[in-house]
């Protein structure tokens, strides 16, 4: 699950392949790198002849009974989610941080989540869909799919954005059922305790480290 993402502003290292040159030109004109929530315009890439294409796309698919669906869980795409898979409107999601909450009510616990230091993004896999017609949006839709927590994450929440490498993207965008690759391992992140990025949203420009509580380190 995740409700709250960063994209950042840059690169850490020198671009590695295509995805993450076009990335980082998507970066310079991006129109919101921080606080990603449901209904906010995110960065999202497709396939097109063979080359990604960046696009700006609203989070969360449009519903009757939920306006934005930002998450799509991997295990239910035979319901609601199959038109989108199935006539391939895939997309990939960069992601620099995402985060989690943990603890009782009112005193839960921020955690970031990010790529190892030697990696500069990751890429969450998502669906999008056109405007719904019955509405007055006018932006195509993008929501992320999820898959159980594993590693870190697990410790935190039960179920955690699905991550794909790069030698993946072809076979996720190309594959008649992707659904295999969801399920094939995102324990390459870091987390570490910080500072409700909720508490002051307009400010925020990453997240701001804490130290660890004992049990968490």
């Amino acid at each position: 699950m995740c409700n709250l993402y960063d994209l950042g502003r840059n690169l850490r290292h020198r671009s590695r392949n295509d995805w993450e040159d076009a990335l980082a030109r998507a970066l310079k004109e991006s129109r919101k790198a921080f606080g990603i929530r449901k209904t906010d315009p995110g960065l999202v890439f497709t396939l097109s002849a063979k080359k990604p294409v960046a696009r700006t796309m609203r989070w969360g698919f449009h519903r009757s009974f939920n306006p934005a669906v930002n998450n799509a869980r991997s295990d239910k795409l035979d319901g609601m989610w199959l038109p989108s898979w199935q006539e391939k409107r895939r997309c990939l999601i960069p992601v620099s941080t995402f985060y989690e909450w943990t603890g009782p009510a009112g005193k839960k616990q921020t955690f970031a989540f990010e790529p190892r230091s030697e990696v500069n993004v990751l890429w969450a896999a998502g669906l999008w869909e056109p405007a719904p017609e019955t509405t007055s949006l006018r932006e195509k839709c993008y929501t992320m799919l999820t898959t159980a927590s594993q590693g870190i994450v697990s410790e935190i929440h039960a179920r955690m954005p699905a991550f794909l490498q790069p030698d993946q993207f072809k076979e996720f965008f190309s594959a008649a059922d992707p659904r295999p690759l969801l399920e094939s391992g995102n324990g390459n992140l870091v987390h570490y305790r910080c500072e409700n990025p909720l508490k002051n949203p307009a400010a925020h420009e990453g997240p701001v480290r804490q130290e660890m509580l004992p049990g968490f380190e």
